[in-house]
């Protein structure tokens, strides 16, 4: 019987530089203030204040939308006349925003967008009847079960594990014990039950126009999952896990098909109030702290913008700035290229999301017996400082007429947040890292790619490889640096050596470089930089021509 074997190729077996995860902390002390800030500050973090001001905009729509809308008209005043919670409960509902936003494009714009107007109209009647009802949450939660719930009591969520073998007698086991208060007893883990109901079916057809992908009901496995990733997330940072999941009305998971294929998470302005994770990946509670807390945070920023001058008002026009984001492999589409909204949201998380894992890196060891270790499943503190510093400076210069005054202090804001965790700033315009950052992981998974099928037959690695190898040495020449190991001889190696070897060696030489902050002020480091920009472009091409970056 034949065997097969795996041998490590021997460039891998010396350590080769890569980029930096983790950073040095501040002070526990500092940590814990700048958590404070980021929940309390009466504009930019504060939850109650910014989902305030969001009730007031949408209120304002439905009296305008009320001039022809008689059942929007009629919505207003009770929301106008609603205690201030109740208000936030019905205007947090996705499908309820959709129907006033939806309704404004085709009523004040002439677009032929969204849900019909007369489904709007029956969606603001419902809306009045469940606030008049005494229902508590918004319409769209209303029909789920209690056991959706997102946070639950320890108790019935260790009840609900062990009865989960049927859904419907974990239902009616818990259907009167899951009334359990904490701080976003709104937010639900979505289940296609009642899918009969006007907000379920308003929901689904939202899904279907931005997604055209379905969405699964969890198991109680799942649901346990989701609340273990949950009490990891309260664990490193309880006041902001509580403030930005403020702003999350549904949780929903979806499958690896159709367009969700090859997304960890989501969310959309155009879908306020819901967050979408990869069912597959929910098992690694660090993975799933920081992906919780990162979609929740967009909602959170999104709500800020509906009440707030976020955006210059033609931010989108076809000529907006846009902004390069180094770490994401070029594509034809322009991918790549984010305009000034997905630049500040971005900004936005990465800093928040910095400390989290400050946060979680200094907890690890005494988390690692609940919760495991970390491993790759963070972003990592060094890593979410580079983007949210790079993000800052791209804000502050390439996009900044396309911010709106608030979207101004905020951006200075946040970058004096920054400046208080970031211990090792880089030197400003530094973005050498930012590259080799990509360059790294994707030469991890051209590894993988080489070790499930054969080379291709043609000479394409090897003049890869030659090519890649150039212009590192032309780079270095121009900062007055040399090869500091051996160049390979290609010729000698297996067709499947050539390239990943020169990409090591690449990244030997160049990744010390990212931290000498002379070479920045030498004549040829823009050339230089043009050049590496330029190789892992064209490297990152290359890779997925040959398919090796997967979906």
């Amino acid at each position: 019987m034949a065997t097969t074997t795996t041998t490590t190729p021997p460039w891998l077996e010396a350590a080769v530089p890569a980029p930096a995860l983790r950073t040095t902390p501040p002070d526990p002390d500092v940590l814990g203030a700048v958590e404070t800030a980021l929940v309390r500050h009466r504009a930019f973090g504060d939850s109650d204040y910014i989902r305030g001001q969001l009730a007031v905009a949408y209120r304002r729509r439905l009296h305008k939308l009320g001039s022809t809308l008689p059942e929007a008209a009629r919505l207003a005043r009770l929301l106008d006349a609603a205690p201030a919670v109740r208000q936030r409960q019905l205007l947090g509902d996705t499908v309820l925003r959709c129907a006033v936003q939806h309704a404004m494009r085709q009523l004040h714009l002439g677009d032929d967008y969204g849900l019909p107007l007369p489904q709007c109209a029956a969606l603001f009647q419902a809306a009045g009847t469940h606030l008049q009802s005494g229902l508590p949450g918004g319409p769209l939660t209303a029909h789920l079960p209690a056991m959706a719930r997102l946070h639950v009591a320890p108790a019935h969520e260790q009840a609900e594990s062990a009865a989960g073998a049927g859904e419907n007698g974990a239902d009616d086991t818990f259907s009167d014990t899951y009334a359990y208060n904490a701080p976003y007893n709104d937010t639900y883990i979505w289940h296609a039950w009642h899918q009969g109901t006007p907000y379920a079916t308003a929901f689904l057809a939202v899904m279907e126009d931005n997604y055209g992908a379905p969405l699964a009901t969890p198991t109680p496995r799942e649901r346990a999952l989701l609340r273990r990733g949950l009490r990891l997330l309260e664990t490193l940072l309880p006041a902001l896990a509580a403030s930005a999941l403020s702003h999350v009305q549904l949780i929903a998971l979806f499958p690896k098909l159709g367009s969700w294929r090859g997304k960890a998470s989501s969310s959309q302005f155009r879908v306020n109030g819901s967050v979408f994770l990869n069912q597959e990946l929910i098992g690694n509670p660090w993975w799933l702290a920081e992906h919780l807390l990162h979609e929740a945070l967009h909602q959170k920023l999104y709500d800020f913008r509906h009440g707030h001058s976020l955006l210059a008002p033609d931010y989108a026009r076809d000529d907006g700035a846009k902004v390069y984001s180094l770490w994401n492999a070029p594509d034809d589409d322009g991918n790549h290229y984010w305009d000034a909204h997905r630049v500040f949201a971005a900004f936005h998380v990465y800093v928040h999301l910095a400390l989290l894992c400050l946060q979680a890196e200094r907890q690890e060891a005494a988390l690692a017996p609940e919760y495991g270790c970390i491993g790759n499943n963070m972003s990592g503190s060094r890593r979410a400082i580079d983007r949210a510093r790079y993000l800052g400076e791209q804000l502050l210069g390439t996009t900044w007429p396309e911010l709106g005054l608030a979207g101004r202090q905020m951006t200075r804001w946040l970058l004096d947040v920054l400046d208080t965790i970031d211990t090792q700033p880089r030197p400003a315009g530094a973005t050498l890292h930012l590259l080799l950052d990509l360059y790294e992981r994707q030469s991890r998974k051209l590894d993988t790619f080489l070790a499930r099928q054969p080379p291709p037959r043609d000479d394409t690695l090897q003049r890869q490889a030659e090519h890649e190898l150039a212009a590192a040495r032309a780079a270095l020449r121009l900062l007055d640096r040399e090869m500091p190991v051996p160049t390979p001889e290609t010729e000698g190696l297996d067709m499947a050596q050539r390239w990943p070897q020169a990409r090591q060696c690449v990244l030997t030489a160049l990744w010390p470089l990212t931290h000498e902050e002379t070479l920045l002020k030498r004549t040829g480091y823009p050339q230089a930089q043009a050049l590496v920009t330029h190789m892992v472009q064209e490297s990152s091409r290359q890779l997925a021509a040959l398919g090796a970056l997967g979906s």
